[in-house]
């Protein structure tokens, strides 16, 4: 079943700025190869998440994509999962990998924020392991990235507002 045109136009900046995100994390793998553990299937992250309604959008833009069982199985798992557990995790990996939402991309990366007026860089305990500071080019804004998120999210909320309301 193909995403009706309007919901896929309104993915549109979603879409772009994952490739951003991707495009800035591909580099950071390439050139921290060896010092990066986390991995597809890694059983660190997947917990405690959040996302925003446009990434809901996204992930259930690709739900009609799987096998329909699989599908059911998601979408089952969703409605019961706790605030801990991820409804897509199978066997350590992500069943929707290719559409998981920005926190699952950047999660182990080295990821600044500022939380009351003081900078932090937070990152999987496995990576970077061996060295003595985190270098300046593998480090991710994630206050920036959030805040393009949050003005994408907010477009989207209202344009799915107007495309509801002209169904009804």
């Amino acid at each position: 079943m193909a995403i009706p045109s309007d919901i896929d136009k309104i993915l549109v900046p979603y879409r772009i700025l994952l490739a951003t995100v991707d495009r800035r994390l591909d580099r950071i793998r390439r050139r921290y190869s060896a010092h990066i553990a986390c991995t597809k299937g890694c059983p660190c992250g997947c917990r405690n998440l959040s996302i925003f309604p446009i990434e809901a959008l996204y992930l259930a833009s690709a739900l009609p994509e799987l096998p329909a069982p699989s599908a059911d199985r998601i979408q089952k798992r969703a409605a019961a999962a706790s605030f801990w557990d991820c409804p897509l995790l199978k066997d350590q990996a992500c069943t929707l990998y290719p559409f998981r939402p920005i926190i699952c991309r950047t999660h182990g990366f080295p990821l600044q924020t500022v939380y009351n007026e003081r900078s932090a860089i937070g990152y999987c305990r496995h990576n970077f392991k061996d060295m003595s500071s985190i270098p300046a080019d593998a480090i991710i804004d994630l206050d920036s990235i959030n805040a393009e998120l949050r003005a994408i999210n907010t477009t989207a909320v209202t344009e799915m507002a107007h495309v509801l309301q002209a169904g009804l």
